[in-house]
């Protein structure tokens, strides 16, 4: 392979790499032996999780409510924040082993601004994905960062000793920031036809993507808490042992990358109403599978704890697939889609591990729960795409016989409005905000084109479109 030819994945093995190594300090972070110090004697101040995602939170919510301020001063920020970060990382391991401070405070304040740095850099990733990329280039840079991810975690705490492992913490932030700097310099790779493009106004198709992303991120504060992959919680328990650790994770990323291919990689040419649906089915499937994983023994149970590690993983890789679409729907800022996103799901992570990480029944009822959200909003979809005909664009022909037919079936000149957009495959929703009336307005307009037309539907007016003076004798 040439250096040309390297260029063109530049930036989308760097990301993967910045991206894993991202999962693998917040792991070092969470439950590391280095760390175990200053969690030990910071045991009265509650579970130090909370304050990890009070970062997320904070800078998330900055970030969504001040994107164009993020946007001017981000090459500025592209430097300092991961400093802060592992300046945090390291006030944290020290916080017990220094009197000058409370360590107490000192404590938190570091895992709160390390907790803002890995927003920071889940938002830098996400945003170079979303704008340079081409759609089957940023799922796979997502999907290697998480199937990396798992065999690096194994790699540094089996081989590294606990103070090397808080010294790698340490200086993480800064290797990462050096994989997103020289992803920054790689070739753009992203074009117009890598996925299908919505007709409708980008409003119309944030109606279509936003309940996704609310689901997706129930789904991720659901399986991050409850499943063993361990961003912030324990490892495969049970492969013990080096070669049976690694075997785990060989096979947790050949189940995500054969799901991730599938159900997302393969599908970005539908459209946005049914693009992610066959992925929540399958984490439904994961959902029921987990609740009654406690009675599985031996191979069963061994089998199962790597699917279910797998598809925590796949909900990670849906989420953030679904946060680079919905930025490149309409150019939107990476900063406003990712705070909000990233905002809502670590407000409900906050209020997991607050009120139920604890309680295993609660949990496999929380489950079911969102589960059934799940399910909910597959039907929802399924119903308001049956409702909506297709949005192709129809051919020239019917284009250009549009002012003909209204014509000669005395259409009135609002329903003729009306029926231009109709034969261009335009939905309701599209045609009441372009003529500034109400959906009702639009559906009467419609049930008289239809009616003087002689046609039961809009395939039925697209038969006639295309049916040429047999259409008009109808």
């Amino acid at each position: 392979m040439t250096i040309n030819s390297m260029k063109k994945y530049q930036t989308t093995l760097c990301v993967a790499l910045g991206w894993a190594l991202l999962a693998v300090w917040a792991d070092l972070f969470g439950h590391s032996p280095g760390f175990a110090i200053p969690y030990s004697g910071l045991i009265g101040l509650g579970n130090m999780r909370v304050y990890w995602l009070v970062g997320l939170l904070v800078l998330a919510i900055s970030m969504a409510a001040l994107p164009r301020w993020f946007e001017r001063v981000k090459r500025y920020l592209f430097f300092c924040l991961p400093l802060v970060a592992s300046f945090g990382t390291m006030a944290f391991a020290v916080a017990c082993q220094q009197t000058f401070f409370p360590p107490e405070v000192v404590a938190l304040s570091g895992i709160i601004v390390a907790g803002a740095g890995y927003t920071w850099f889940t938002c830098l990733f996400c945003g170079m994905l979303a704008q340079t990329q081409c759609m089957r280039y940023a799922i796979g840079s997502i999907v290697a960062s998480l199937a990396l991810k798992t065999v690096l975690v194994q790699l540094f705490t089996g081989v590294l000793s606990a103070s090397a492992q808080v010294g790698l913490a340490i200086a993480l932030p800064l290797i990462i920031t050096g994989f997103a700097f020289v992803a920054e310099r790689g070739e753009e790779t992203r074009t117009d036809k890598d996925e299908w493009r919505p007709m409708e106004d980008g409003s119309t198709a944030y109606r279509s993507i936003v309940p996704q992303i609310i689901v997706a991120v129930l789904v991720v504060a659901t399986t991050r808490v409850m499943t063993p992959l361990g961003f912030f919680g324990d490892p495969l328990n049970l492969f013990s042992g080096a070669f049976s650790a690694a075997v785990g994770s060989v096979g947790v990323g050949a189940v995500l990358v054969a799901l991730s291919y599938v159900l997302l990689e393969k599908r970005t040419k539908s459209r946005l109403s049914k693009r992610f649906m066959p992925a929540f089915l399958v984490i439904i499937f994961a959902y029921f599978l987990s609740a009654t994983s406690a009675s599985y023994q031996g191979m069963l149970a061994a089998t199962t704890e790597v699917f279910i590690t797998a598809i925590e993983a796949l909900s990670h890789a849906l989420f953030w697939t679904i946060m680079v679409t919905t930025i490149r729907l309409k150019e939107a800022s990476p900063f406003r889609v990712v705070g909000l996103a990233a905002g809502l799901y670590d407000a409900i992570s906050i209020i997991w591990v607050v009120f139920f990480f604890s309680l295993g029944v609660v949990n496999n009822a929380v489950i079911i729960v969102v589960a059934f959200v799940i399910v909910m909003l597959v039907v929802w979809l399924t119903d308001r795409n049956d409702q909506e005909s297709s949005e192709v664009v129809p051919p020239d022909l019917m284009v250009d016989r549009r002012a003909e037919i209204a014509k000669a079936h005395g259409l009135s000149p609002r329903e003729t409005e009306v029926f231009m957009m109709l034969a261009q495959g335009r939905s309701r929703t599209y045609i009441s905000d372009e003529l500034v009336v109400s959906e009702g307005t639009v559906k009467t307009h419609i049930s008289h084109i239809y009616t003087k037309l002689g046609v039961h539907g809009r395939q039925e007016m697209f038969d006639l479109l295309l049916s040429g003076e047999e259409g008009e004798d109808r």
